[in-house]
């Protein structure tokens, strides 16, 4: 496991496009917000830090991950994989707030957060004076509170900047390619939305997950205080650890697709359905359609034909996306 990754300070979003962005590798960005007031306040005490937050509160419902102590803070599946480790529950923002700060004091507490919440809905406030600069401002926050935890390791479709507003975190993050090494489990069946390794970072069991060595040998770990943050781009593994009775953290989820085309995992999950039981033969000729038309390995697969007569295959206008998803629907409801 490699304990390196590139470390800026004083990044403004010009040096962030630029410099940082394009080279499709995380990036630790120092300091980015201990200016924020919300990290001043967890710095005088978690509190202080808990009034701060349910001040915005108005009083929209999220929802709550609830585990034994005997989960130690990893939320995953049960060992059946007919279920998961925790519950879920429905309450404001402001209850799981004093729920975490009635466990602070006890040496093992129950598992608990609170993740993913949108702050423009809970906390409509919370941006005016704890701003991102470095994307743009309609970028919409979320908050994750919560005590000491471990998220598995996933990915996100969308780049992410993630910023430590209380307690400590560690990232242990993989590069796309590892797929394949990681033993990633149900596509449709998880624990947040996002498909997860099966292996315990803290305890894999290499009988079991014997290629999970190579991807520890192409993994990158770092160590995050409050006021620091992470740049991680799309499709980048990760996993989560934060520790200590009161974390905070928000982050930010953005990407660069026409908002109106289609979503990549989905078309995924119908490949697989599809393609997936085809002879191997065949699936190698599918592959090399996919290549031609998705990928474009040989260019532009219709530079043959003019550009009204390009169909689906043309430039993806709202209207033309419009028309394929209809023209998919009839295909699927036949």
């Amino acid at each position: 496991m490699q304990t390196g990754v590139d470390e800026y300070h004083g990044v403004d979003a010009a040096r962030f496009q630029m410099e940082i962005q394009p080279h499709y590798r995380p990036a630790v960005l120092r300091g980015l917000v201990t200016h924020w007031p919300v990290v001043k306040e967890g710095r005088t005490s978690p509190q202080a830090l808990a009034q701060y937050l349910k001040s915005f509160d108005r009083g929209e419902l999220t929802e709550s991950m609830l585990g034994s102590p005997t989960i130690k803070g990893r939320f995953f599946y049960r060992d059946d994989m007919r279920g998961f480790n925790f519950e879920r529950q429905q309450e404001t923002l402001s209850a799981a707030i004093d729920r975490l700060l009635a466990h602070l004091d006890h040496p093992v507490p129950p598992a608990f957060y609170t993740g993913s919440v949108p702050t423009d809905v809970n906390l409509p406030d919370f941006g005016r004076d704890n701003a991102m600069d470095l994307i743009p401002r309609s970028t919409g926050a979320r908050i994750w509170i919560g005590n000491s935890a471990t998220i598995s390791t996933h990915y996100d479709q969308s780049d992410n900047i993630a910023c430590v507003v209380a307690g400590h975190r560690r990232f242990t993050l993989f590069p796309p390619e590892q797929l394949p090494n990681l033993y990633v489990g149900p596509l449709d069946y998880t624990m947040a939305g996002q498909p997860s390794s099966m292996v315990d970072l803290a305890n894999p069991d290499f009988a079991r997950y014997p290629r999970f060595r190579a991807a520890l040998d192409a993994a990158i770990t770092v160590d995050l205080e409050p006021g620091d943050a992470i740049y991680i781009p799309s499709m980048w593994w990760h996993n989560v650890v934060s520790t200590g009775p009161f974390n905070v953290l928000v982050n930010y989820w953005w990407n660069d697709a026409k908002p109106w085309a289609g979503n990549p995992f989905q078309a995924l999950v119908h490949s697989i359905m599809a393609m997936g039981e085809m002879p191997a033969e065949r699936r190698e000729v599918w592959r090399d359609v996919f290549d031609h038309y998705v990928f474009h390995r040989n260019g532009d697969p219709m530079a043959h034909m003019a550009p009204e007569h390009r169909s689906v295959t043309g430039p993806l206008t709202p209207r033309l996306a419009q028309y394929i998803r209809g023209w998919l629907l009839r295909c699927l409801g036949g």
